[in-house]
């Protein structure tokens, strides 16, 4: 499996800041507070198709909140998609284009309310089934003092480094998985298999990409989106889907990123659109910030009609 990125680790060691309050490095992590298992977050198990790395059975998944609304889960260690429910007044008829979210979290844990739910609601509004993907993260301390103390170790520099690319392959096999069993359910869920597509955010950005760049026929997404994601140079695959990236030029991890993955995409002839935000930084998915990356969702939502993905 061709992995993208590997050599990237300063940069991606950072990426969990994805969709937490910006705030500087360890303030924020004494903020996390454990929470129960929400009511919504308990997803159908997807198969595993690569073993999980050694310790990770013995730990067992653990939700947390950073401030109001910002949902975390860490030591996910059985993949789960969380399928959900149609948007009120839509009511679910065949041939309906799923997306599959892909949170991000920097591998440490999946930002479940800026990167999925919040995303997700608006989605459903357009007549798309979502998807919520649950891929297994780092195998973490069980307890929620272990969980900031890796936290802080990530951003302060508190600890010994974290080899976050090591969760990749296990995030990379898991939204195969995920692409696999939405098809294979196509009827129940009233989906068309011709048009599954994934949306990644940061980590869950690099995810999509890695997967792509795999090139397995049978996981290929129809359409793919990668926000706050990469777009330094790198393969494309043979087959590439229509592509939609946005990215700010204030992002503190991809910002100063060359475009040479926009420009090979493009120079492969498959279809790509590309939006560079003056401003923004890193986790704009729902949370607005005054500025043009706030407008994101509207330009991702007129592209899937202009690609015929939506009506």
């Amino acid at each position: 499996m061709r992995i993208f990125h590997r050599g990237c680790m300063a940069l991606a060691a950072l990426l969990a800041l994805s969709g937490v309050a910006r705030a500087a490095p360890g303030d924020w992590v004494q903020q996390v507070q454990p929470i129960a298992l929400p009511a919504d977050g308990k997803g159908i198990a997807l198969p595993v198709t690569l073993p999980s790395p050694k310790g990770a059975e013995s730990r067992h998944e653990a939700w947390a909140q950073q401030g109001p609304g910002q949902r975390l889960v860490y030591n996910v260690n059985r993949p789960e998609l969380i399928v959900v429910p149609p948007a009120p007044g839509v009511a679910p008829a065949g041939d309906q284009p799923a997306v599959i979210l892909v949170p991000g979290g920097g591998f440490e844990f999946l930002s479940m309310n800026n990167e999925g739910y919040g995303v997700a609601e608006r989605l459903g509004k357009l007549g798309v089934r979502v998807f919520i993907l649950k891929y297994r993260t780092l195998v973490l301390p069980d307890s929620i003092d272990g969980f900031r103390d890796a936290l802080a170790s990530t951003f302060a520099g508190k600890g010994p480094p974290i080899d976050i690319l090591q969760d990749l392959p296990y995030a990379v096999a898991d939204a195969q998985s995920a692409v696999r069993t939405v098809r294979a359910r196509a009827k129940e869920w009233h989906v068309d298999p011709r048009r599954v597509g994934l949306l990644g955010f940061s980590a869950g950005a690099m995810t999509t990409l890695a997967m792509m760049q795999a090139d397995v026929p049978d996981t290929m997404p129809d359409f793919a989106g990668l926000i706050y994601g990469p777009t330094k140079t790198g393969p494309v695959p043979p087959h590439a889907p229509p592509l939609f990236a946005a990215l700010a030029m204030d992002d503190r991890f991809f910002g100063k990123d060359d475009l040479g993955l926009i420009d090979g995409w493009r120079k492969s002839g498959a279809s790509v659109e590309f939006h560079l935000y003056s401003g923004g930084g890193h986790g704009f998915a729902s949370q607005p910030n005054g500025t043009t990356s706030d407008a994101w969702f509207s330009q991702y939502a007129l592209w899937l009609k202009a690609m015929k993905i939506v009506p």
